[in-house]
């Protein structure tokens, strides 16, 4: 099914989710940007994040080129300040400002800190097996 239309920004432990787990949501999800049935969106603060922990973990160069079409695809967005909005992790707030500078449509986490939020301006917080149910991926 596409959904090209739909943006989302997608928090790191999603991508590693991705990695072990080949036929997880967070897999699915992944692979839809990919394919472009799902259009993603970044800051560079957020690529920055998802690279550094994916090195941190010792993530195999491999995956790092399977993901490279995922951030030639995605659109580059500037992150905005959303005060008074707060993640109780301030390392959170980055995935946060994204979303708001993007206006994605969805904000994929399984961060109970960036979850418990729920909404970010227009951007709902989801899990990716609950937008996975949601878009039918």
């Amino acid at each position: 099914m596409s959904n090209s239309h739909i943006t989302v920004i997608l928090d790191t432990n999603v991508f590693v989710a991705a990695y072990w787990a080949k036929s997880s949501a967070s897999a699915r999800l992944v692979r839809a940007c990919l394919r472009g049935d799902m259009q993603a969106q970044y800051s560079e603060e957020v690529k920055r994040e998802v690279i550094r922990v994916l090195r941190t973990i010792r993530m195999p160069e491999s995956y790092f080129m399977h993901l490279e079409p995922f951030w030639e695809r995605a659109v580059r967005v500037k992150g905005t300040s959303v005060d008074p909005i707060r993640s109780a992790d301030p390392q959170d707030q980055k995935f946060l400002e994204a979303a708001a500078g993007g206006e994605a449509d969805f904000l994929v986490s399984n961060d109970d800190h960036l979850l418990s939020i729920r909404y970010v301006g227009r951007t709902e917080i989801l899990t990716p097996g609950s937008l996975s149910r949601i878009l039918e991926f």
